[in-house]
C-alpha cells in the first residue's frame, strides 16, 4: 500500500503525465489517502464542480485510518 500526499493527487488531477505513469505503475488498487488529504481536496476546491470531482476521486481511493 502506498500512501499518497495531497500534492500527488492534485498533480494527477491536473493531468501531469509523469505522476500519472507513477500511479499507474503502482496500481490504483495499491494507492491510499488519509483523511487529511481528503479534507484538503475538499477545502481546496474552487467551485462546486471541482468539489464534486474531488469527492468522486477521493471515494474511489482507499482511505487509511491512523
Amino acid at each position: 500500500m502506498t500512501l499518497c500526499d495531497t500534492n500527488v493527487i492534485i498533480e494527477t488531477l491536473k493531468g501531469d503525465e509523469k505522476t500519472i505513469k507513477i500511479i499507474e505503475g503502482i496500481g490504483l488498487e495499491n494507492i491510499a489517502i488519509c483523511s487529511i488529504t481528503v479534507m484538503e481536496l475538499y477545502f481546496g476546491a474552487l467551485n462546486k464542480r471541482e468539489l464534486n470531482k474531488n469527492q468522486k476521486i477521493s471515494q474511489s481511493i482507499k482511505h487509511c485510518t491512523f
